[in-house]
C-alpha cells in the first residue's frame, strides 16, 4: 500500500468534526513550525557567507524555542476545540488515525508524528506509552517518485583535481574560494592516498550531499568514497576567511566524521526535506553512530528523543536487560545510572542535596536548559530530557532500586512490576576522567588531561565557567575527547568577577582558615585552581606546562574582554590539515 492512497485504504474510526478539526489544528501548528524551521535554517548560508557570526548563534538559540512555542499553540488550539471532549481517549484514537492518513504523505512523516505525540502527552500527562492515541512505531518510508536524489554521484577511476574542483564547484556561494585549485589539488592527494591503503582496486564512486551543513563558523561538505565494499566518509570543513573560502581539513575516517557528528556540539543547521533519507546517508559512512544522535545533530532533537525512547523499550524487552550504577563518584545533586548495553546514563535529581551544594530542584533544571540553548563547543554532553517514563521492575537490581528510591523518593516510585520515573534526564556515558587517568597508560593520560584544559578553554571561549572543575566532572569520550557533564555550578564567564588573592596584612590574616577578606557571590580566584586541577605527579607538570595560563587572573580576563567584544572564537571538531592552513 503507497503511502498517497493511505487515506482511502486505512479502515479509520469515525472522527467527529470537532476531532477532524482538532486534527487540521495540529497540522497547521506542525507546518508553522516547520516554516520556522526551516526560515531560520536557510539563513545559515547568508551567515556564513558574510561573516555574521553573532547573527549565526541568535539564529541556532531561535530555532531551539520553535519546537516548545508551536506545540504550546497547538495544545491550547485543541483544548478550544475539543473543549470537554478534551480527554476522550476514543476521540484522540480516531484523531490519530485522521492524523497518519494526511502525516503519511509527507517526506517528514516522522517528524509530524513526533510532533503528534508531543500534543497528546501535553494534554494527557501520559505515564509511559499509551499506544492507543500516541505512535509508537516507526512509521514506512514515503513514497515520492520523481523526486531528486540526496547527492551527486560522480563515478571515476582516480579522484583528481579535476574532479574535486568540479565537486566544490557545484556549491553556489556568492563569494569565491580564495584558491579553488590549490585546495582542490590538496583535497585530491589525500583522498588518493586514502584509497591506495584500500585492498580493492576499480573503479570509484564518489557521492557528496547537496545540502550543506553549518554550524559555528565552519560550513560541512559530507559524503562518501566506495571503492569495491569499502566506504570511506568524506568531510570537508569550509572556512570562510578574510579573502574568500577555504577549504580547512580533510576527514576521511570514521572516527573524524563521528566528532563533528558528536553528541556534544551544537546541532547543525542544514536544509533536509527527507530527513530519514539524510540520516539513512549518514548512517552509511558513521554505522557506529546511533539513530537518535543522528537526528539531534540535523536539529531534529525531539524525534531524536523518539528514537531513542524506541531503542531503549526495546532493548528492556530483553529478559536479560538489567540497569547498574554508574561507575565514578556519586554526586551530591544527582543519582544516576546506566544502562552499559545501550552506552546510557540517567540522571535523576536527589530529594535533597548536602552541603557545600546551595541550589533547588527548578535550579538544577535552569542548568540543563542554560546547556541546551548554549553552544556546546563539543564540550558539553547532549541532554535529553524525559516525563513519566515507565520501566519494567525487573530491569532494576534490588540494591539500585532501593537506593534510587531513598535518594529521589519524589521522582521514582513502584506500582506492581513497573518502576516510574517522573522526571529524568539521558546522556551518553563516557569514562570519568577521574577514573580515566587512574587506568590509562602514561601517554592517553598525558594527552587527557592536556585535552582537559583545553575543555575548560574552550568552553571559556563560549562564555561559559564550569564552577566546579574536578576531574570527576569530566569524563572522556570513546574517542578521546574531555567533556564536561557536571552543570550544577555552571554560569556565563562574563557574569564571573576574577581576582588576585589579597596579600595578607597581619600574621592572624596569614594563619586564618578563613578568607580575611570579602569574597562576593560571582568573586572566582584562580590561584586556587592548583588545588583541585590535576592531582601531584608527572600529570601535573604536563597539565601545567600546557595550561599553566588557567591560574592567572589574566586569562580569565582577557576571555572576558574578548566576549564583551563581540568576539566569537574557532573551536574546531577536527585536527586541521597544515598543508591547507597553508
Amino acid at each position: 500500500m503507497s503511502a498517497i492512497g493511505a487515506e482511502t485504504t486505512l479502515n479509520l474510526p469515525a472522527c467527529p468534526e470537532i476531532g477532524n478539526r482538532a486534527v487540521e489544528a495540529i497540522h497547521a501548528a506542525y507546518e508553522r513550525y516547520q516554516r520556522g524551521f526551516e526560515e531560520v535554517t536557510r539563513r545559515a548560508r547568508e551567515r556564513f557567507e558574510q561573516r555574521d557570526w553573532l547573527g549565526a548563534q541568535a539564529d541556532a538559540t531561535e530555532r531551539l524555542a520553535l519546537y516548545r512555542i508551536h506545540v504550546d499553540g497547538a495544545v491550547a488550539d485543541v483544548h478550544d476545540i475539543l473543549e470537554d471532549a478534551v480527554m476522550e481517549r476514543t476521540l484522540w484514537a480516531a484523531m490519530r488515525a485522521r492524523h497518519a492518513a494526511r502525516a503519511l504523505r509527507r517526506p517528514d512523516a516522522e517528524l509530524a508524528q513526533t510532533f503528534f505525540n508531543s500534543v497528546t502527552r501535553r494534554v494527557f500527562s501520559t505515564v509511559g506509552v499509551d499506544s492507543a492515541i500516541e505512535y509508537v512505531d516507526p512509521s514506512p518510508a514515503p513514497v515520492e517518485p520523481g523526486r531528486a536524489p540526496l547527492f551527486e554521484r560522480d563515478r571515476v577511476d582516480t579522484v583528481d583535481a579535476a574532479l574535486v574542483g568540479r565537486i566544490l564547484g557545484r556549491f553556489a556561494w556568492s563569494v569565491p574560494f580564495a584558491s579553488l585549485e590549490r585546495d582542490a589539488a590538496i583535497v585530491a592527494r589525500q583522498i588518493e592516498d586514502a584509497l591506495r591503503a584500500l585492498p580493492e582496486r576499480g573503479p570509484v564512486d564518489v557521492d557528496v550531499l547537496r545540502p550543506v551543513f553549518f554550524r559555528n563558523k565552519g560550513a560541512y561538505l559530507v559524503g562518501r568514497i566506495r571503492r569495491g565494499t569499502a566506504t570511506l566518509p568524506l568531510v570537508l570543513p569550509l572556512l570562510r576567511a578574510e579573502r574568500g573560502i577555504v577549504v580547512d581539513a580533510v576527514l576521511l575516517t570514521q572516527n573524524e566524521a563521528s566528532v563533528v557528528f558528536g553528541f556534544s556540539w551544537s546541532y547543525f543547521r542544514v536544509d533536509a526535506p527527507n530527513p530519514r533519507e539524510l540520516v539513512e546517508f549518514l548512517l552509511s559512512i558513521m554505522p557506529n553512530k546511533r539513530i537518535d544522535e543522528l537526528y539531534n545533530g540535523i536539529g531534529h532533537n525531539k524525534h531524536g528523543k523518539t528514537e531513542l525512547f524506541r531503542m531503549l523499550v526495546a532493548h528492556l524487552a530483553d529478559p536479560s536487560a538489567r540497569f547498574s550504577p554508574a561507575e565514578g563518584d556519586e554526586g551530591m545533586v544527582m543519582a544516576v545510572f546506566t544502562l552499559p548495553a545501550l552506552s546510557l546514563v540517567f540522571k535523576v535529581i536527589k530529594d535533597s542535596f548536602g552541603a557545600p551544594k546551595n541550589t533547588t530542584r527548578q535550579a538544577v533544571m535552569d542548568k540543563y536548559h542554560f546547556v541546551f540553548v548554549r553552544d556546546r563547543v563539543g564540550r558539553l554532553a547532549d541532554a535529553q530530557e524525559f516525563e513519566h517514563l515507565e520501566f519494567p521492575r525487573r530491569c532494576f537490581p534490588e540494591e539500585l532500586l532501593a537506593y534510587l528510591l531513598e535518594v529521589a523518593s519524589r521522582t521514582v516510585r513502584i506500582e506492581g512490576d513497573r518502576v516510574i520515573v517522573r522526571h529524568v534526564y539521558t546522556e551518553r556515558r563516557v569514562t570519568p576522567l577521574n577514573l580515566y587517568l587512574r587506568e590509562a597508560d602514561p601517554a592517553a593520560a598525558r594527552e587527557a588531561v592536556a585535552d582537559y584544559g583545553n575543555a575548560i578553554k574552550d568552553l571559556a571561549a563560549a562564555d561559559i565557567f564550569t564552577g566546579d572543575m574536578l576531574l570527576k566532572n569530566f569524563g572522556v569520550t570513546r574517542n578521546g575527547r574531555v567533556i564536561c557533564y557536571d552543570y550544577d555550578e555552571l554560569c556565563l564567564l562574563t557574569e564571573c568577577r576574577f581576582r588576585h588573592i589579597p596579600e595578607p596584612v597581619t600574621y592572624e590574616d596569614e594563619m586564618s582558615a578563613e578568607p580575611w577578606f570579602s569574597v562576593g557571590v560571582n568573586d572566582v580566584f584562580p590561584e586556587e585552581f592548583h588545588a583541585f586541577l590535576v592531582p601531584p605527579g608527572e600529570l601535573r607538570d604536563a597539565f601545567l606546562a600546557a595550561h599553566g595560563d588557567l591560574l592567572d587572573v589574566g586569562f580569565w580576563q582577557e576571555a572576558q574582554r574578548r566576549l564583551r567584544a563581540g568576539e566569537v572564537v574557532d573551536v574546531f571538531p577536527y585536527r586541521r590539515s597544515e598543508l591547507l592552513r597553508r
